[in-house]
């Protein structure tokens, strides 16, 4: 069994955004209490801790933190028309990001072999200099430069969330040590990641975008993970796999618009697992994104935990075939052949 960790803390409750706001601590409650009373354990449990102002200042503008900083002093801020800053969400947002360098240092230390980072607020949406898609500060972005400046040459992101990730693609659009994977809606916010954004410069080839056709159920979602994070593991040889661990696919989230179950959740936890700590030595963090209905996210997440805790969990047999992903993998083929990270 994998030694896995989970970062929670209830300073993440504390980032207050309205009573009617999808984004809300209830989110976290929910799971929180899950994890108390009705999850078997087994796991190591650590409380977050804040970044240096200098970590955070590698992928964030000094204007843009003293803007974060100022919002302590204001009941309300809207930081942008769907992104709201109450006086501790300075607190949450800097632990957020702090959980997941925790998550990285912990895991280079070997005193775990997975670690899933449970905040909020999320963070694949925030810009450089600017908050927006509920996101304050770039979590998974901010864990992935310490990483790299730990000395790791090469980190996969894999971000599942049904939002396209538009700030982490930013980040590390052309960079070449850094691979970034996104499925997503291609109509719904941020309104980016189309399949023609592969990167520039050392980094071309290195963004793989794969927007999704309608009525995206868990086969679809097997199928094509299975396809592109095999040959990625392969060929790119990742040093750390990291997770943009979002559940809003999920047909009963009300801001997603797809068929998937917790089902695939679950495989798509095993499939990372295998690919990672369990067959490669490769350590992988997970860090929640999105995810709005609190006993539906609860749910996905009492499943992730149980496949990367269980080899044998999320192993479901899917089919070897499904039309959608099919269909998906030949459009991007044509768009990433010419690179031979994944496609040759």
């Amino acid at each position: 069994m994998l030694q896995v960790q989970i970062v929670r803390d209830d300073r993440y409750l504390r980032h207050k955004t309205g009573l009617s706001h999808p984004e809300s601590p209830a989110r976290l409650s929910a799971v929180y209490r899950m994890l108390d009373w009705d999850h078997p354990g087994g796991f190591i449990e650590k409380q977050a801790r804040p970044i240096t102002l200098e970590d955070l200042e590698r992928v964030h503008t000094p204007a843009y933190v003293r803007i974060i900083l100022a919002t302590a002093r204001q009941r309300l801020t809207h930081l942008a028309p769907d992104t709201i800053a109450s006086r501790d969400s300075c607190l949450a947002a800097w632990l957020a990001a702090g959980g997941c360098v925790l998550g990285v240092d912990d895991l280079l230390a070997g005193r775990c072999q997975a670690c899933l980072v449970l905040c909020r607020p999320p963070g694949h949406h925030a810009l450089a200099d600017r908050a927006g898609g509920f996101c304050i500060f770039n979590n998974l972005g901010l864990a992935a430069r310490h990483a790299l400046r730990r000395g790791l040459r090469r980190v996969l992101i894999v971000d599942w969330d049904i939002h396209h990730g538009n700030a982490l693609q930013n980040l590390f659009y052309a960079d070449d040590r850094v691979v970034y994977l996104s499925t997503h809606l291609p109509n719904a916010y941020p309104f980016t990641g189309k399949l023609g954004e592969v990167g520039v410069g050392p980094g071309a080839g290195h963004t793989i975008n794969l927007p999704l056709p309608p009525k995206w159920g868990d086969n679809d979602a097997m199928t094509l993970y299975r396809v592109v994070l095999e040959q990625l593991v392969e060929r790119f040889s990742p040093e750390m796999i990291m997770v943009a661990c979002g559940f809003d696919a999920h047909f009963r989230d009300p801001i997603g618009a797809t068929l998937q179950t917790e089902a695939s959740y679950a495989g798509l936890a095993q499939l990372v697992a295998t690919l990672g700590p369990r067959n490669n030595d490769i350590p992988l963090l997970l860090a929640l994104e999105g995810g709005y209905d609190p006993d539906t996210l609860t749910a996905c997440v009492a499943e992730v935990l149980a496949a990367l805790q269980d080899q044998r969990h999320g192993q479901a047999v899917w089919s070897a075939q499904s039309q959608k992903a099919d269909e998906l993998l030949a459009r991007a083929g044509r768009v990433h052949a010419g690179f031979g990270l994944w496609l040759d």
